[in-house]
């Protein structure tokens, strides 16, 4: 699923500029993993593993490749826009449970309500579960996205447009949504750590354009996808993608496309 994503966000970037999708250099690390380990090796374009003094101290392995970068004020208007000329229409509704959604008349009804699947009576999947992150967004001409996987994790990511966010941070079962500075100043520290001429060793030397607190709906066994008939009605689930939204969204979108179809375009049984 991440490399469909991945396949219509590179042309994008390409036939749609103005979604503020851009192609980027990615430099990838990772403490503990050897490179027979790394699924995509073989997928993305201009892939590398990086020479042992390229690493950055304590890093295992090392790869640069191009991938993709957006910007979500500017990607997520744009995709709505795009829908609603295809003739989607978009509705505001509070439900207790996707039965209630039957008077909507759907042939088929999409699950994708993230973390509510975890109190839909009729779902209450308790696999469900949320994931706080944390972000600085700054002012940079860095033009690439640094990410280490490993005790920490630390990536530096360029919109390609003068700034970069900074993170991160994973707190499974965490809501707090005010800004924890004690997390802040060591996101500051990790990333000078790991790239000392870019990113200065002290919050007040950065430009800061702010602060982002986001609470991410995972799910402990994994990304759900899948059929199911719920009191008859025709049910596709597609959720529990964590902060994988946009790696997986295409993905996701095409599989569960393909999932419609098996129903409605589902032959009759044959009658003996």
């Amino acid at each position: 699923m991440q490399l469909d994503s991945f396949a219509v966000l590179w042309q994008l970037a390409v036939s749609n500029p103005e979604s503020s999708i851009r192609r980027i250099e990615m430099n990838d690390f990772h403490d503990d993993k050897t490179i027979d380990q790394i699924w995509y090796r073989d997928a993305l374009p201009e892939f590398r593993v990086m020479k042992p003094e390229e690493l950055p101290k304590g890093t295992k392995l090392g790869m640069s490749y191009k991938t993709v970068v957006l910007t979500p004020k500017i990607f997520l208007p744009w995709l709505r826009r795009r829908l609603e000329e295809s003739g989607v229409i978009f509705k505001r509704m509070n439900l207790s449970s996707l039965s209630e959604a039957k008077s909507q008349g759907q042939d088929v009804l999409v699950n994708a309500t993230g973390y509510g699947s975890k109190f839909l009576e009729d779902i209450q999947d308790q696999d469900v579960q949320l994931v706080r992150g944390q972000t600085l967004h700054v002012k940079s001409n860095y033009d690439k996205i640094y990410m280490r996987h490993g005790k920490d994790y630390t990536y530096a990511i360029s919109r390609l447009d003068g700034t970069c966010i900074l993170g991160g941070i994973k707190q499974y079962g965490q809501t707090e949504k005010e800004v924890d500075m004690d997390i802040q100043q060591d996101i500051i520290r990790r990333v000078h750590t790991d790239l000392p001429d870019v990113f200065p060793a002290a919050l007040k030397d950065y430009d800061v354009i702010g602060h982002n607190v986001g609470i991410r709906p995972a799910r402990a066994t994994g990304l759900r996808v899948g059929k199911e008939v719920m009191a008859g009605e025709k049910v596709v689930h597609a959720y529990g993608v964590a902060g994988g939204g946009y790696v997986f969204s295409f993905g996701v979108a095409r599989a569960a496309r393909d999932l419609v179809d098996e129903y409605v375009y589902q032959s009759p049984l044959a009658k003996l």
